[in-house]
Formats: structure tokens, sequence, C-alpha cells
């Protein structure tokens, strides 16, 4: 069996680590020179309205912009930012942190005609500038091993490989991080000392069918350790937080968030009608925990698809006709359900299940978050002495083929168990969370419990066409008052989504073929 803590102390021996202290951001004064220049163009109305807006705007881009102050550029999906170094942030030009600095610095209200023709003067000149790699939490070179992890602020923590942690600068050697707007950040402490596990058994695991709580512990810490290999993330597992109210899962996304972020880490809801709210959630921030996804809601289990299979989100631009706009996806994401509804076999394969369960006695939430605060930058060392061995163990292994749908999460996890010499507990790992994949996709199911009884009672389905097979199945879920496709149509895609978990949920083999007027025909029977 993998055990996170067994792998730690396999993993971490001989690996020191550099502790040199973080960094503060610098705040920047205003500069009164150059609002009074700004106040006496606008007073100037010997000059045309058109020149002294352009007046306005160079000398505003000569305070911004330059090698002191910062630069613009675009990221790969399009938006536009400004790099402020002084305080070393990543401004998103189209969000309100930006127009507040722009004012703050001109003296300008975001009403006023001038203030808008420089910001849209700035989004244009970004617009034309070559598109630059944007990262949130972690940066990872294939090539030569190098992690480089934001604090989550204005710092960063470098370490090549084989090398030790030393702090950094966002934006050092070109690489730009984005960061909440607040955002706290940590040093890590690099000690052995089992903070780690305290924040692990900190989670209230239950017991599944297919995985004990030990093992998704495992598989949770297996994800949090991906997180800081992006190019070895290019498909993402999500975490999905299950179990009765009262369990935990909320506490435990809160804990996570402000691990990474800091303390004022906060889930967030989902609406039926904004899915361009979680769209902006997943495309801006670094975390985020969506809380509490137990109604039905329409668009969830495609978003969820499109972010676990890293594809933009195309959308069309708000109060355009037809002008489309794209969104990448950089946050971390977990989700937590009393009654999940995004139980598509296509979805529940990109999920990773975890179970909570009520406690006997619950600590208040004070004593619960004042202990991460007091071993936050612990926890945060030991993930990066992790980090770094498995970056290590990385450059001497080749990443396997695995027969698990998320194969960047499949081939890191076996990566992270070969440093501890435990590929086959990982395998056999990988097996029970697909098999606990398959339990989530099918539970309530109807297609399953109504071939489960045709099985139980003829024991075989023998080629029947797929018409004739829904008139039985549905006969028989009308007896039993269980929903089911109102069509044959619906049945046979049904089918189709769900031929692996009806393969596995009742052990047995799904074989199609085509008839006569290539009509389809299915067969089923028990291995």
């Amino acid at each position: 069996m993998v055990h996170a803590q067994r792998i730690i102390d396999d993993t971490l021996l001989n690996h020191p680590a550099n502790t040199k202290g973080g960094q503060a951001s610098e705040q920047e004064t205003p500069n009164l020179e150059l609002q009074e220049a700004i106040r006496k163009i606008i007073l100037d109305a010997a000059v045309p309205a058109f020149d002294r807006r352009r007046r306005i705007r160079d000398l505003i881009k000569k305070e911004l912009v330059s090698p002191q102050e910062g630069f613009l550029c675009q990221a790969a999906d399009g938006r536009a930012f400004y790099f402020h170094k002084p305080e070393r942030r990543l401004y998103d030009l189209e969000q309100k942190q930006f127009q507040h600095l722009l004012s703050s610095i001109s003296d300008l209200s975001a009403t006023e005609s001038q203030f808008r023709f420089v910001l849209d003067s700035f989004q244009t000149e970004a617009a034309r500038t070559k598109a630059v790699d944007v990262h949130t939490l972690s940066f990872y070179d294939l090539q030569t091993g190098r992690l480089v992890v934001s604090d989550g602020a204005g710092g960063v923590w470098t370490r090549a490989r084989r090398g030790k942690w030393e702090s950094g600068h966002n934006g050092d050697d070109g690489l730009l991080f984005l960061t909440d707007s607040d955002g706290k950040p940590w040093t890590p402490e690099f000690k052995q000392d089992g903070a780690l596990a305290w924040f692990l058994n900190q989670l209230l695991l239950d017991n599944d069918p297919s995985l004990t709580p030990d093992q998704q512990r495992t598989l949770l810490t297996v994800w949090l350790l991906q997180n800081f290999f992006p190019a070895l993330r290019r498909t993402r597992v999500i975490p999905a937080f299950l179990g009765p109210q009262g369990s935990g899962k909320t506490s435990t996304m809160r804990m996570i968030g402000a691990l990474l972020c800091g303390a004022q880490f906060d889930v967030t809801g989902l609406s039926r009608d904004r899915e361009d709210a979680f769209v902006a959630a997943v495309s801006n921030r670094v975390i985020v925990g969506l809380d509490n996804a137990d109604s039905r809601i329409p668009w969830l289990e495609d978003s969820l698809a499109t972010y676990a299979t890293g594809l933009r989100y195309r959308l069309r631009r708000l109060y355009t006709t037809n002008e489309e706009v794209s969104y990448s996806p950089r946050a971390i994401l977990m989700l937590s359900s009393r009654d999940p509804h995004f139980r598509r076999p296509d979805v529940a394969e990109r999920l990773l299940p975890l179970h909570f369960k009520r406690p006997e006695k619950y600590q208040p939430e004070s004593a619960l978050f004042g202990g991460l605060v007091e071993r936050r930058g612990r926890i945060i060392g030991e993930l990066l002495l992790w980090a770094g061995a498995i970056a290590d163990c990385l450059g001497n292994v080749t990443l396997p083929a695995l027969q698990f749908r998320m194969a960047d999460f499949a081939s890191f996890g076996w990566a992270v168990a070969s440093s501890a010499g435990q590929e086959a507990e990982w395998l056999d790992l990988l097996g029970k969370l697909e098999r606990g994949q398959i339990e989530f996709a099918s539970e309530g199911d109807s297609l399953v419990m109504v071939l489960r009884g045709i099985l139980e009672s003829d024991g075989v389905i023998e080629p029947i066409d797929v018409g004739s097979l829904y008139k039985k199945c549905s006969a028989l879920a009308e007896d039993e008052s269980l929903p089911f496709p109102k069509s044959a149509q619906g049945f046979g895609r049904h089918l189709t989504n769900m031929r692996r978990v009806v393969e596995i949920e009742l052990n047995a083999v799904v074989k199609e073929e085509r008839g006569a007027g290539n009509r389809r025909y299915v067969s089923i029977r028990p291995r």
C-alpha cells in the first residue's frame, strides 16, 4: 500500500535546503509632479482635446512603462497584462486592480474621458506585443529540472536540479506569475517534523468500498505535488470532496486554499445561470473551491470536462454581437457536494472522489486554522523538499504509459512512487481509484440497475437490437419507478457513454455489432 508519509521519509533524505528569507513587495507613492502636469494639460484650453489626451497618455506611459517601473505584455490566450516591477505584481488590464493603480498614479477617475483613452491605448499596445507565458503556482522546466514556485505574492522560490531552494522575485528571468490580489506570502521552513502529516490527518476521510482513508490521503498528496509540475499536468484531475453535511468538506478546501494563498482564501458557490462566473474564477485565481455543488446545473459537467482536459473556454464578449474571447484555465480547482449531479462517466473518470464522514466531536475552526497558520511554513517546506526530490528523480526516469484515463496524474504518481520503490503499490492504487470513479458514476444510475436485474434473471443478454433492448429495459424501469431515457435514441447514447461503467459494475463484457440495415445489436455476457 502506498502511504504518503512513508514516501516522504524515503525520498527526502540528503536533500538540503537553502532558507534565505523571502521578500516584501514595495509600495509606490504617488508622483505629485506627474499629477500636477496632467492637471495643467487638462486645464489648458489652448490645446485641442485630441492632443491633450495623447499628451496625458505619453506622460503616464513614461511613468509606468520603463525598465525600472514595468512593461505591457499579453498572454497566449490574448489577455493583456501590465507587470509592475516595484510591487512584483502582474495586473490584468481589464480588471479593477489595474484601474485603481492607474488612478492612484495619475489622479484621474475611471469615469473621465482621459482615463478611458489612456486605458484603451495601453490595452491596444499590450495586444501588439509578443505573447508571453503567464504562470500561477509554479513553473517546471522539463529539460533542466528547474522548479520555480510562487510564494503567493511578489516572491518566488527557485531550485535547480539537485540544488538548494533559494528565494527570488516574481519576474526574475522573465518568469511571470499571476497572483491573487489578497494573497499572503509564505516563507518555507525546511524541517521534517511531521507538519505535512498533521495537515493530512485533519481531513475527515471515510472508508470507501474501494479506497481506505490512508489511500485517499495518498492520492490527495500526489495531486498536491503534481500542481508544482504544470508541465506534467496538461490534463488535470479534480478532487471532489463528497459526504454529508458537517463532514469537513468545506473546511478541507479552505485549509488547502489557506495553505497556498493565505488565511483570506474562501470557497465560492455555484449559480445555475452564471457559467461566466465559473470561467472568471478558474482563469483568474490561483486556487478555486466550488462549495455545495448539490443542485443540477446544466453547464457544470461540460465545464468540468473542459477544465480537466486543459482546453480554453471560448465565450462571446459581453455587450458585443459576435466577438469571441478565450480564457485559459489557470486555477487549481476543487469542489464539494452532498448530493452530486456531475456523475457523467467522462466527468467521473476525471475526478478524484474523496469521501468524508462526520466526526464524533467538532473542534473550533479557530483551533484548526490556528494550527495551520502556525505550521504553514513547515508544511510548505516539506512539500518543496518533496517536490525537489521528485524533480531529481524525474531526470533519471521515463514516465510510462498506463491504463488510466487521466494519464498525466497516473504517470506523475508513478514517478512519485518510484522514488520510494513503490511502483507496484501505485498501480494497485490506480486500479482502486478507477473502481471508485466507476462506483461514483454508476451510483443511482437506472441503466446499471435494470441491466443487473436482467442478467440476474436471464444469466446473459443475447445479441439484441437496441430498440428491443430499450423496450425491455424501460418496462422494468417503469415497474420499479426508476427514471429512464425517454427514447430508444437516448437509451442508445446513454448505453454507449456508460459502457465502461456497465462492464466494471456488472463484471461483464459488452459487445456491439451491426446487422442488416446498419441496425445496432448489443450483447452482455458475464466474465
